[in-house]
């Protein structure tokens, strides 16, 4: 396989929220897709939620074609070798465990064609570690998708230490085909590029939990009236407390011990307390919304604290050698995390000394050294690299 004109059929490797939106959307730009599950009530499911998406899109005009059409470019199958066997592209998307990847891609890679590309969905683990399990690595990248995949436009794409240039390149093609923005990530680091970017303002809000000095709703409530669709503390009980922890813990094992998730986290997840899931973490849920209590606005911490973060955490990005520019890393954190724009553009018109005081302060008050200020920030030099 040379081109994305070769691929002419894709399989997705588990049929969750993440492996059926995967499904569906490839599904919907006209390439045959095979969904493969350990149990066929699995994909039952996931094809019922197919539907009820597609149902919703037509409902809206929003659907190239018709439900039927798109529902019957989907295959289901609870056999490997089956599902597998006529794909050029495979993506996994099964939960974040490095043995049930790896074992998941030792199946794969035996039962598919020798030019096949293998992908990993993972959001957090290391490409080049699961790439062991598969017998061309070079053939073998990260493809990142965001959830809901349905909607997020973005999809990161991840270079593992032996991925070719061929492999990016085919699925970059496929990426836009789909009618996704993808972005090249160029260094198999924890996190990527943007949950990377995102990562110190988790180990923030965990400290701000842990000083309880500041009620969360104080600081969303205040993002909220600027029109911000959802706000720092409110994404974490969306994404559910106990995936929040997970992550703060890889990040503290890979990055530094400051990622360590803190006590009020830790209480919540003894409680069972992970957020929507449960009805019940940081705040209430009701009918799938959280329960934002109207408290005032807090000056101690504000949108402008949040935004320096995340400059700092890029221009960090950007120095690794994660993102080949700063245009990728803007691209990156707008569609993936549904931002009015990326972290560069946005520090476009704020004075180096804002940021340099905004991280001194929040460094000093929450003793986290992973947010003093990086040497581009105090100087100014964070407008033009990159450019």
């Amino acid at each position: 396989m040379n081109t994305i004109d070769d691929v002419k059929n894709i399989a997705v490797i588990g049929s969750g929220a993440m492996g059926h939106g995967i499904a569906q959307v490839c599904a919907q730009n006209c390439f045959p897709v095979t969904m493969i599950d350990i149990k066929q009530e699995f994909l039952d499911t996931a094809l019922k939620k197919v539907k009820e998406s597609l149902d919703f899109l037509e409902s809206k005009g929003k659907l190239n074609g018709t439900v039927d059409e798109v529902m019957k470019k989907i295959n289901v199958t609870t056999d490997m070798k089956k599902g597998v066997s006529d794909a050029q592209v495979i993506i996994e998307a099964v939960p974040e465990n490095m043995k049930l990847k790896q074992e998941v891609f030792s199946q794969a890679s035996a039962a598919c064609a020798a030019d096949a590309i293998l992908a990993t969905n993972t959001s957090t683990m290391s490409i080049t570690d699961i790439a062991t399990a598969v017998n061309n690595p070079e053939r073998f990248a990260g493809m990142h998708f965001f959830n809901p995949v349905t909607r997020m436009k973005l999809v990161e794409l991840i270079y593992g230490a032996k991925t070719s240039e061929k492999t990016i390149d085919i699925l970059y093609e496929l990426a836009k085909k789909i009618d996704k923005i993808p972005v090249r990530v160029l260094k198999d680091r924890p996190g990527f590029i943007v949950n990377r970017i995102n990562a110190p303002n988790q180990a923030l809000l965990s400290a701000i939990l842990d000083e309880g000095k500041i009620h969360p709703a104080q600081i969303d409530g205040k993002m909220k009236k600027m029109g911000v669709k959802m706000a720092p503390f409110e994404t974490a009980d969306f994404v559910g407390l106990d995936v929040f922890c997970h992550t703060l813990e890889y990040y503290a094992q890979t990055l530094s011990p400051q990622y360590k998730p803190g006590k009020f986290l830790m209480e919540c997840l003894s409680k069972g307390n992970l957020g929507m899931k449960s009805g019940k973490g940081i705040y209430e849920w009701k009918n799938g919304r959280a329960v934002i209590p109207e408290m005032p606005d807090t000056e101690e911490i504000t949108p402008l604290h949040l935004m320096a973060v995340q400059v700092n955490e890029a221009v960090k990005v950007f120095k690794e050698g994660i993102a080949a520019n700063v245009a990728d890393i803007d691209d990156g954190v707008k569609y993936g995390m549904n931002a009015f724009a990326g972290p560069f553009a946005l520090a476009s018109g704020v004075q180096p000394q804002q940021l340099t005081d905004c991280l001194n302060y929040l460094s000093q008050r929450y003793k986290l050294d992973i947010l003093k200020p990086e040497p581009e920030i105090i100087d100014g030099s964070f407008k033009t690299i990159g450019r």
